[in-house]
């Protein structure tokens, strides 16, 4: 595998995992001047002969936990209507199918050391068509992780490059978006909304979130997975993001989960420390109500 291979993937991955383009400081990436010459005339056919069409509100739902960022402010600024609530699955939805799960940089390496990122993609990709990747770098800071004579030819596991290929791999479907600036950003935004409708606030909310059933709609791994059970595993002691699916994949159901020995436990969890937190707990005596 070569140096080539990653520059290729990360800058033009549409050529590797999707024919929907992808976005750089809201400029389409890899086309050429007739398409784009094309593309404009396009969107002039759709106004009707040129006459500017009735202009409609736009908005974004964001999650209130990114209400700490600049950015819903800068979205504000640019004309969008923000509607602020709590999301499950992903910090901004500009519409029925596409999800944004937003990174600075900091957090895009904290979040693939814990494995939370994994996961954050693999749950947008289970309920939404377009799942995106946005890596905001900061204004005044280089806009790249390394030089490309840097990239060394085979995958490391402590590179952040390899670790995007081999994301972007397992999971086809996700987009990665580079921003320069929150302003970028809100330019993306802005390309990625054109011609899609508008994102539903009550249908947003209810993504990821079980009902009283313990029934998740929408989600496209019910039919294969028993997803309460899933839930409930992930929330055991001693189960993180980065461990929960490789105990999927060595038992079958939480019953066989609950005989494993701590030996085998420690293969699957990745460590003696969490495999004897989850052991203790399923040891351990319920307390008498008498």
């Amino acid at each position: 595998m070569t140096s080539t291979f990653y520059i290729e993937l990360l800058y033009y991955p549409y050529e590797w995992v999707t024919d929907l383009d992808f976005y750089q400081d809201g400029r389409c990436l890899g086309l050429d001047a007739s398409n784009e010459s094309l593309i404009s005339q396009n969107s002039i056919t759709r106004k009707a002969g040129g006459r500017k069409a009735a202009e409609r509100e736009t908005q974004v739902i964001v999650d209130i936990r990114e209400f700490m960022s600049s950015l819903p402010n800068v979205l504000h600024q640019k004309g969008m209507r923000i509607i602020p609530v709590t999301l499950e699955v992903g910090d901004y939805v500009l519409s029925p199918l596409i999800c944004v799960e937003r990174k600075s940089i900091a957090d895009l390496f904290s979040s693939f050391a814990s494995g939370r990122l994994y996961n954050q993609v693999e749950t947008m990709a289970r309920y939404y068509r377009i799942p995106v990747l946005l890596i905001e770098f900061s204004q005044d800071k280089s806009f790249s992780f390394q030089s490309a004579s840097d990239i060394g030819d085979d995958v490391v596991p402590t590179s952040i490059i390899s670790k995007l290929s081999l994301l972007v791999l397992h999971f086809p479907r996700l987009r990665l978006v580079w921003s320069r600036s929150l302003h970028a950003t809100a330019e993306i935004f802005a390309s990625l909304k054109a011609n899609q409708d508008e994102p539903d606030e009550s249908k947003a909310m209810r993504v990821g979130v079980p009902t009283e059933e313990g029934i998740v709609e929408n989600d496209v791994r019910a039919e294969n997975y028993n997803t309460s059970a899933v839930e409930f595993l992930r929330r055991l002691p001693g189960v993180t993001d980065s461990n929960y699916r490789a105990l999927m994949d060595g038992c079958k159901s939480l019953a066989e989960l609950a005989l494993l020995p701590v030996e085998r436990l420690a293969e699957l969890m990745g460590g003696q420390k969490a495999a004897k937190t989850l052991r203790e707990f399923l040891d351990a005596k319920c307390p008498s109500m008498l």
